[in-house]
């Protein structure tokens, strides 16, 4: 290891505060009048928290690759009940995570310090296709969990430095170089063989079955494969190198249907042929490049510049619709400089990045056209032609932030640990259509189309460009006071921006009491308050649903032509009123510490506010026009309640030459809300005799708000992990057993609705669907034998049992089925280190 590397150790204690000092030529005698500078920058006994490093990380199962999939121990989080579906295995996208009862896209994605979120439409992530808007995620950057250096959850009494969440944070920090020389490289694979399938008994599962508005729903064959590399090298003996890079992709071959279609010659005239079946592949490319540069300064400074890239893309069609290929890429660049300085009286932290983030809808036949063929009378047919339209929306962000923690203060018998910083970022966005897009819809005889010279119908939406821009200001403050055995951590954050233009006040307080001074036993309390993500989504909704007209009766098709009756569709009104949802938590805990275990019991309830619904503008009305109109309110509301039992060890069990640790978690939660996560962030029914405040439950009418969770909401879950060491024969065996209760769901199908009795009011129908208990065992197994120096062989097991667990349910021909988790599925990864 380089000197000047050597002097600059940032080390994990468990002190409560930061400490700079300079060691004497006798404390450090091979480094004779230099200083070594020590930074501690964690409390745990504070915060609720789990981290994972970078060997934990390669010794879990690690599926896709994705952030989430290592979060499948933390009892704080709840994965999607529609997550893990055996019918789209060749899926390789994130899955969706809850912290506390929060939606997923309330929750905060951080790369060294730098949020990577994606706020343009986080909640429209399924694998539907609309005209309107594009099918995105809440995170901005599909990070390659492997080449990462460490990651860690925040789930309660959170710091002030942390905003923009009502769930929790997901802090990653890539590597750094650390004055050596490394290399890695690894290749995986799974395949649709190596996987065994549960689907409900009642489904024909092909995907000749899927549609244009499902277009990828079942998925019974597919291959993955992940490649990748990093090193790390040094430039000169101050400054160094990570470089890493990482390909996942997903081969799904699928059945289109050959039938009758038709579509538009060059002079808009309609015209007729036919298709032939044939498979063909829908694909998925995940690509992650990450570069960073570390400049030791000094022993006092150090300077890190990164930058990284993430593309995501998937090749569609819709089954049954000529010409209908399409593709839709979600892709982020950034870059960001930090730099590190100890000062004789703290530690400085400075940031500046800048984030490119785009999601892109490119199609074969930028128009739809269909003919209602009523050649049979009483069962007409559709023939149709053309994709969902082209768009593109882009999000740019440009942040500073700076934090300063002071070195430990005396005042009295207490001793303060100030912390306070602030951060700015400038939001610009775009949602672009750079083609007016049309739907065109004939209605008559397939054999007679030649006589049709106009459309019976053309929705059109209009090419154009919505810009929307916004500033956030945060400032943040702490102090961690220590008064003998206690701790308490009064804070502070203020966030401004100037969309909502509203000042959110988030007091943050956690304390805790070390009750016999020896860390045996920790007594754990906060209040705090968090505020929601960015209201970026609303902010571009008029673009993405401005624009549309509609022409009836007598329309020259893909045609601007004044000689079209062009009826304006506004469905919304201003949004200017709007405030931040936010939450209010409550939490406890007990810890303690016996011989060589750690018990932790805890408590969450948090109250949700504010959360976004929309609704009818002007209910009651019959004028149609008004009837369509939406308008925004914060009449959503949230309530949840999490215990949580957990029990591992602080060092290794030693058994038979093995090493052990084990991890144990009970998780109890319950959430109500009167905004189903199903919903979304921009729900709207345009029923203008809906009561919002109501809904038909399980046979009787109860209040929106008293409505069980529809998604995230397995009662109790119970979490056994057990990592293996077998060091005389490289070997790691790791293994995490995962139980959930029966639980009764509420589930809409397929839109239903109900009246209220008392009322004569139309409600949402919800019904308790009944899902028995699940259980489900992942194992890895990995071979690093010495003799190989530095080669590696791992074989993951997933449902090792291959137990059939249903998860969820969904409408499909007018049928109810069951959603079922996919069963048993090999991974297989080859990897080497040098």
């Amino acid at each position: 290891m380089k000197t000047k590397i050597a002097l600059a150790v940032s080390l994990a204690l468990t002190s409560q505060s930061t400490l700079s000092s300079t060691l004497s030529a006798e404390q450090a005698p091979d480094k004779i009048g230099m200083e070594i500078v020590v930074k501690d920058k964690i409390d745990p006994a504070l915060t609720s928290q789990q981290s994972l490093s970078a060997a934990e990380i390669k010794q879990r199962p690690t599926g896709n690759g994705n952030l989430t999939d290592l979060l499948k121990s933390n009892p704080a989080i709840r994965f999607s009940n529609s997550g893990n579906n055996s019918m789209n295995q060749g899926e390789i996208k994130p899955e969706d995570i809850s912290i506390h009862g929060s939606t997923a896209y309330q929750n905060t994605f951080n790369l060294d310090g730098m949020t990577i979120n994606n706020d343009l439409d986080p909640a429209n992530n399924k694998l539907g296709v609309t005209n309107s808007n594009l099918s995105s995620d809440e995170q901005g950057f599909y990070l390659d969990s492997r080449l990462i250096d460490s990651i860690t959850v925040y789930d309660a009494n959170i710091p002030a430095e942390f905003g923009g969440f009502t769930g929790g944070v997901i802090d990653v920090n890539s590597r750094s170089w650390q004055g050596e020389n490394h290399a890695s490289v690894f290749y995986r694979m799974t395949d649709s063989s190596w996987n065994e399938n549960h689907v409900d008994e009642q489904l024909n599962f092909s995907s000749g079955n899927n549609d244009a508005s499902n277009p990828s729903r079942f998925q019974p064959k597919y291959s993955k494969q992940s490649l990748g590399a990093w090193f790390e090298a040094g430039i000169t003996d101050d400054l160094g190198l990570v470089f890493s890079l990482s390909r996942r992709n997903s081969s799904i071959p699928m059945t289109n249907v050959g039938k009758k279609a038709v579509t538009l010659d060059k002079d808009n005239k309609l015209i007729g042929f036919a298709t032939e079946s044939n498979i063909k592949k829908q694909t998925r490319v995940s690509d992650n490049l990450f570069t960073k540069l570390t400049w030791y300064a000094t022993p006092r400074t150090t300077a890190n510049w990164s930058m990284t890239y993430s593309g995501y893309n998937s090749e569609m069609f819709m089954n049954g619709t000529a010409n209908s290929d399409y593709s839709e890429s979600h892709n982020g660049l950034a870059s960001s400089l930090n730099i590190e300085h100890a000062f004789d009286f703290g530690m400085l932290d400075m940031g500046i990045s800048i984030q490119n983030m785009q999601d892109i809808r490119d199609g074969e036949q930028n128009y739809y056209v269909s003919l209602k063929d009523y050649t049979d009378w009483q069962n007409p047919t559709e023939f149709s032609s053309g994709g969902p339209g082209d768009l593109t929306t882009e999000q740019q962000n440009v942040t500073a932030n700076a934090k300063m923690t002071l070195d430990p203060l005396q005042f009295g018998n207490s001793q303060h640990t100030f912390t306070f910083g602030t951060e700015i970022t400038q939001t610009n966005a775009k949602f672009i259509r750079d083609e007016t897009y049309y739907r065109n819809s004939y209605q008559g005889m397939w054999d007679s189309m030649e006589w049709l010279s106009s459309a019976s119908q053309v929705d059109a939406f209009f090419a154009g460009t919505y810009r929307t821009d916004y500033r956030n200001y945060s400032l943040f403050f702490d102090d961690t006071i220590s008064i003998g055995n206690v701790n308490i951590r009064p804070g502070l954050r203020i966030d401004r921006d100037s969309f909502v233009k509203n000042t959110n006040i988030a007091p943050r307080l956690s304390t805790s009491w070390n009750v016999f001074g020896d860390g045996s036993t920790m007594l754990t309390a906060g209040l705090n308050r968090y505020y929601g993500r960015s209201m970026l989504t609303y902010a571009l909704y008029e673009g993405q649903n401005g624009g549309l007209k509609h022409c009836y009766m007598m329309c020259e098709p893909n045609s601007e032509t004044s000689s079209n009756d062009w009826v304006e569709t506004n469905d919304f009104e201003g949004m200017s009123d709007l405030d931040t949802p936010y939450n209010d938590e409550l939490a406890m805990s007990l810890q303690q510490r016996w011989n060589n275990s750690m018990i932790k019991l805890a408590y969450v309830h948090r109250n949700g506010y504010d959360e976004v619904r929309s609704r009818p503008k002007y209910p009651g009305t019959k004028n149609p026009t008004q009837a369509r109109i939406r308008t925004f309110d914060n009449n959503g509301k949230t309530q949840h309640d999490n215990v949580i039992l957990s029990a591992r060890n602080t060092q290794p069990l030693r058994w038979l030459a093995t090493d052990n640790n084990l991890t144990a978690s009970v998780s109890w939660q319950q959430t109500s809300s009167n905004t189903p996560m199903d919903q979304g962030y921009a729900f709207y029914d345009p029923s203008i005799n809906l009561d919002q405040d109501n809904v038909w439950y399980d046979g009787k009418i109860i209040a929106a708000e008293d409505l069980p969770s529809t998604d995230f909401n397995a009662p109790l879950l119970v979490n056994l992990e057990w990592t293996t060491k077998i060091n005389q024969y490289g070997l790691t065996w790791y293994n995490l057993a995962n139980w959930q209760s029966s639980r009764e769901q509420a589930t809409r199908h397929e839109n239903a609705y109900a009246i209220d009795p008392s009322t004569n009011k139309q409600v949402l129908k919800y019904e308790s669907v009944k899902f028995a208990s699940t259980f489900r065992w992942n194992t890895k197994l990995m071979w690093q034998p010495k003799f190989a120096k530095g080669a590696a062989l791992s074989i993951e097991v997933n449902n090792v049992l291959n137990n059939k667990n249903a998860t969820d349910s969904f409408v499909y021909n007018d049928k109810v089925y069951r959603t079922y988790e996919a069963g048993r599925q090999f991974w297989l990864q080859a990897s080497y280190d040098i």
